[in-house]
């Protein structure tokens, strides 16, 4: 008897994977609004995430708004990534985190 797999429609798909510093890091979207990075490093996973939501009346992000995303997660995980390795963060990477966390403080608190 052979079994044929079902086709599941996921909730969960990656989105990009890029390599940084030789490692590889995977940004993924689950459901519609949460966003996080992933890696691989010295035998232990690295993550963190955000959650964006549409705007006010639109059910969907947009492409532009999910690539914002992408972008804000993928610098996310440079920054630890260089912190990891001992590498003096960027200015400008330093202030993308702080906004990576400020969101992600609004979410958790219930502001946003």
């Amino acid at each position: 008897m052979t079994m044929k797999h079902k086709k599941v429609k996921g909730r969960m798909k990656v989105l990009k994977v890029l390599p940084y510093m030789e490692i590889m890091v995977y940004i993924r979207q689950i459901g519609k609004d949460y966003f996080e990075y992933l890696f691989f490093h010295g035998g232990q996973l690295y993550s963190s995430y955000i959650i964006i939501t549409p705007e006010e009346g639109k059910k969907k992000l947009t492409k532009y708004q999910i690539n914002g995303c992408i972008e804000m997660a993928y610098a996310g995980a440079e920054a630890t990534i260089d912190i990891l390795l001992g590498l003096k963060v960027s200015k400008e990477d330093k202030e993308k985190v702080k906004a990576f966390e400020k969101h992600k403080e609004l979410i958790k608190d219930g502001k946003k």
